[in-house]
């Protein structure tokens, strides 16, 4: 009895489970399906959504004269057709950025131009949704688009000489899909679709059907339609009846045929449980509820419509979309403006949406543009998602008198020839949308408005603009863009433009990454990108961490920190809990208002908190290190940052570190001699003083007992030497601290060093160093010995590292670091994270911007925080050239061609407002551009940071010691121009 009810219980539970299968099968083969984005190339100058609503709403007629375009030259219209033809053109085919997408010019002059055009406005439908290109290869990503014509392949039949290995690839419909799959490196399902008229609705079904059966989680589906050969035109007319007045007269009494048109778009679509997904870009522009296809049958004629199916395929989309027909309140019909197709196509609607009480608006597309065969489809779809969004009808173009043969009375359908509010009720309202093909191939579409966004999580507040481009000259354009689009905002408006630049576009070889204080701001800084100066090509840098020692804390160095950035906080509060149990004190209540911060066991307690909170910061940014290295007791925090020592470790040691360094070297002192250390050492003649630190090619560190040191500057001066007293009051690594080494040592006999994850490159050896090996005779020999700070700089950039970042409360370190790295030949980016006196975001958003702008990958999220939905940015601005059939490729003009006096007036007015920015100064005219740079004591810090800005925002490579040179003896446009002779 027991084992017949296990066997039953069992049973039950399969049974359950089967149910559930059953149930999530049924759910997913009916789910609706989000519209993230769309983009569009429509004739009348349409470029993107907003200006194909405003011609829609506006009732513009853009149909023109046609032309024939075997040249690919679209001359402007005339007011009458020389052939007797009108159409609905483009005003461009023959232009294409072929370097965008890595194509070469040879190949690019065999490609049909819709290959070329359903490339651009992908990329540009993923861009209004706000997908970065890495989101689609990280998913499956499918591609489905329609085409139908073929003018460009057989342009070149008649010169079979020209056609090389291009030519297939180049006209092959089913590579137009295939190739946007192969250029953005997209797995899913990729296919061309030809039904004729129908192509790109039924890629849009096939789309639908391909995300709900899990073939892929995103597609990219549409259609595009492109006239070149008069041939094709005059097969078409043997077909179809072409309309001699010119006009496509949906519903009109009038309506006497079709005229062609061109035209092209692309929708961007996943299913509806995964659109909430914050990666997808947080905006629905519309929502698919329901899609079905079918074919006419057998019918007096192969091209010849049945209404019947018609009435069954609208039934059939209903029932996908589970959805009543009374409730839809916009159908965008195929609607071609034949006297007896509309007439058919309107007694199919009638009888299946023609009852109810709520009134439900006709409208065509095909009135405004044309017949855009393939694309015609997507076209009505994207009309009918901007009707949805807008809650408004366009009006009907051309539609005078209804044709006598369509009789709406009695329904509620109605084709308005002038601009009406669309009706709804209390649910989001529906639309519809048909497309039928010549053959008999149908489909037809169910739309509803998106539910409204979401509000997004946390405040936005930086003001840190990534901008990139695959063009220089794209990434200028994209600048004036921005400054164009960030014209008027408020702060929170333009941090969520910066947000959703950061989040929602694709980063690219060439980028800038402008900081600022208020939107006036940037848009002054984004006008100041000049000449495609503004980067070099980014190659993924490997990074240094560089953690300065003792000397660089200044009262309330974290307070602002801490209350900005809570990855910093979390980590100084771990910190705090393990110094409070070590030594009874808090290092938070130091960091933000202490007065202890002159004691050496507090300074650098301090300073170690402050640089493991940096370092984790740096890395919840995406800025993870190859190396590290320390500067004295910034070797100690490195071992930290490398995974060799524990929190507890870590200030265990600093606290018996500075202990044995507050006995044995206070009332010391130090000083800074730009010599090599050999010329130093040959000086040094009393076991008093020593050299403390090698910390760069010409920049040596003696310390000792305070004659002592005052003895040995006095004899490096008369040598000419500079010297620079510090203001330490201890002699850090001389001989005032033997013996304090072995107690050091003594002390940390149970210290047990673990296996780091990071590289370490110590500057008690100056080279790597097995973190196992950070035993405690090491750090006696750390407290003690030399800092060779520059062999281990050296030592790094031997493995190929080009990017250091100095973590700690201030910059101390940079000037030797880029002696060292110019001395070895290494082009390098050194940027600090936080600065004395100044704001945290303005060290640490400058830094974060400079690192960009050498080529990491920021995880921007983290940064900028998420930007709500469908925040509006700049399209990408491409760098369209010729190309055609028979003609030699257009060369890009690579030169520079702005003249070397006039690119230095730019540059010194940049110069100039960076140095009145250092110095407080409200007006760049209190910087002289013929005034000596050295009448401003500009500290060394401030000429380095200005190297930075300069190689960071005007894409050159200034050399140090030049700049230093033109710094003490020259003017701004003394500096501007040398700058810009090493552009």
């Amino acid at each position: 009895m027991t084992d017949q009810r296990k066997l039953l219980e069992r049973a039950l539970v399969q049974l359950r489970e089967t149910r559930a299968r059953l149930a999530a099968a049924e759910r997913a083969a009916r789910e609706p399906i989000a519209v993230l984005g769309a983009g569009v190339r429509l004739p009348g100058d349409v470029a993107d959504l907003e200006a194909y609503w405003d011609l829609l709403r506006d009732g513009v007629d853009a149909v023109t004269p046609s032309v024939d375009t075997l040249d690919g030259h679209r001359p402007k219209p005339a007011d009458r057709p020389e052939n007797g033809r009108w159409a609905g053109l483009l005003t461009d085919v023959d232009g294409f950025d072929a370097a965008f997408f890595g194509i070469s010019a040879a190949e690019a002059a065999k490609m049909d131009p819709q290959q070329r055009l359903a490339l651009e406005v992908a990329w540009e439908a993923m861009e209004d949704a706000g997908l970065p290109l890495e989101t689609l290869q990280r998913t499956r990503t499918g591609v489905f688009l329609g085409v139908y014509n073929s003018d460009y392949l057989t342009l070149q039949y008649d010169e079979p000489a020209t056609i090389n290995t291009y030519t297939a690839p180049g006209g092959a419909h089913s590579v137009l899909a295939n190739r946007l799959s192969y250029l953005l490196d997209l797995r899913g399902p990729s296919m061309a679709v030809d039904t004729a008229c129908s192509s790109s609705l039924m890629a849009v079904h096939l789309a639908v059907r391909a995300l709900r059966q899990g073939d892929c989680d995103i597609a990219l589906a549409g259609g595009v339609n492109v006239i070149l050969n008069p041939i094709s035109t005059l097969v078409t007319e043997k077909v179809l009846p072409m309309a001699p007045g010119g006009r496509c007269r949906t519903f009109d009494a009038a309506a006497d045929g079709i005229i062609r048109a061109e035209g092209c778009g692309v929708l961007v679509l996943t299913r509806e449980s995964l659109a909430a997904d914050r990666r997808m870009g947080g905006r629905v522009r519309a929502v698919i509820r329901g899609t079905a296809a079918n074919h006419d049958g057998r019918t007096n004629g192969l091209t010849a419509p049945n209404p019947r199916a018609q009435a069954d395929l609208l039934r059939s989309a209903l029932d996908d979309a589970g959805v009543r027909p009374e409730e839809v309140t916009y159908i965008e019909a195929h609607g071609t403006g034949t006297p007896l197709g509309d007439p058919i196509e309107v007694e199919a609607l009638r009888e299946v949406y023609g009852g109810g009480s709520l009134p439900c608006a006709l409208g065509s597309v095909k009135t405004n543009f044309g017949h855009q065969e393939a694309a015609a489809g997507v076209t009505g779809l994207i009309k009918a998602m901007l009707v949805l969004e807008h809650e408004q009808v366009p009006p009907n173009v051309h539609l005078r008198r209804l044709n006598p043969e369509i009789d709406l009375a009695g329904s509620r359908l109605a084709a308005p020839a002038e601009l009406t509010g669309l009706a709804r009720e209390e649910h989001a309202p529906l639309a519809a949308v048909s497309s039928f093909g010549f053959g008999g191939a149908n489909a037809h579409a169910i739309l509803q408005a998106p539910p409204a966004s979401p509000e997004a999580d946390g405040a936005l507040g930086k003001l840190v603009l990534p901008l990139s481009a695959r063009d220089p000259a794209a990434l200028v354009a994209l600048a004036r863009a921005y400054a164009d689009r960030l014209a008027g905002c408020d702060a929170e408006q333009a941090a969520a433009v910066c947000a959703a630049a950061g989040t929602r576009r694709t980063h690219m070889a060439y980028g800038l990454c402008l900081t600022a204080e208020d939107p006036a701001e940037l848009v002054t800084r984004l006008g100041e990108v000049e000449g495609g100066r503004g980067a070099i090509p980014a190659r993924p840098p490997r990074v240094a961490f560089v953690f300065s020692g003792q000397g660089s804390q200044w009262p309330g160095m974290g307070a602002e920190l801490l209350r900005r950035e809570p990855v910093v906080a979390a980590e100084v509060a771990e910190c705090d809990a393990v110094v409070r149990e070590l030594a009874g004190w808090s290092v938070l209540e130091q960091l933000t208002d202490g007065d202890r911060l002159a004691e050496t066991e507090v300074a650098q307690v301090a300073i170690g908190a402050l640089q493991l909170g940096l370092a984790a910061l740096w890395r919840s940014w995406g800025v993870e290190p190859s190396a590290v290295t320390g500067h004295s007791m910034g070797e100690v925090v490195a071992a930290c940052a490398a995974g060799a020592l524990t929190r507890a470790q870590t200030f265990d040691l600093l606290l018996r570190r500075a202990r044995r360094t507050e006995e044995g070297a206070a009332g010391g002192a130090m000083a800074s001699i730009a010599l090599p250390p050999d010329r130093v050492r040959a000086l040094i003649g009393s076991d008093r003083v020593g050299i403390g630190a090698v910390n760069g090619p010409r920049s040596t560190v003696v310390s000792g007992e305070r004659q002592a040191v005052v003895a040995l500057c006095s004899q490096a001066e008369r040598l000419g030497a500079t010297v620079r007293r510090l203001p330490a009051r201890y002699g850090f690594h001389s001989p005032m601290l033997d013996g304090q080494d072995e107690l050091l040592a003594a002390e940390l006999a149970h210290l047990r060093p673990g296996r780091g994850t990071v590289p370490m490159y110590s500057t008690v050896t100056g080279a790597l160093i097995d973190t196992e090996h950070l035993n405690a005779a090491h750090w006696g020999r750390n407290l003690r010995d030399a800092v060779r700070f520059s062999p281990a700089v050296s030592a790094i950039a031997a493995t190929g590292v080009t990017v250091f970042v100095e973590i700690g409360p201030h910059p101390v370190l940079l000037r030797d670091l880029g002696e060292t790295l110019e001395e070895a030949g290494v082009r390098y980016r050194a940027v600090g994270s936080l600065r004395r006196g100044r704001p945290a975001a303005d060290t640490l958003d400058r830094s974060l911007a400079d690192l960009y702008r050498a080529g990491l990958e920021v995880d921007w999220a983290a940064v900028l925080g998420e930007a709500p939905a469908g925040v509006p940015l700049p399209a990408y601005p491409w760098q369209r050239r010729r190309h055609w059939l028979g003609e030699a490729p257009q060369r890009a003009d690579l030169a520079a061609t702005v003249p070397l006096a006039e690119r230095a007036d730019t540059i010194a007015l940049f110069v100039r407002r960076r140095i009145a920015d250092a110095l407080g100064l409200d007006d760049v005219e209190q910087v002289p551009p013929d005034r000596p740079l050295a009448d401003f004591n500009l500290e060394s810090l401030v000429i380095v940071e200005l190297k930075g800005q300069a190689e960071s925002e005007l894409g050159v490579s200034v050399p140090l010691q030049a700049l230093l040179r033109v710094m003490h003896g020259g003017t701004a446009l003394d500096l501007a121009t040398m700058i810009a002779k090493e552009s």
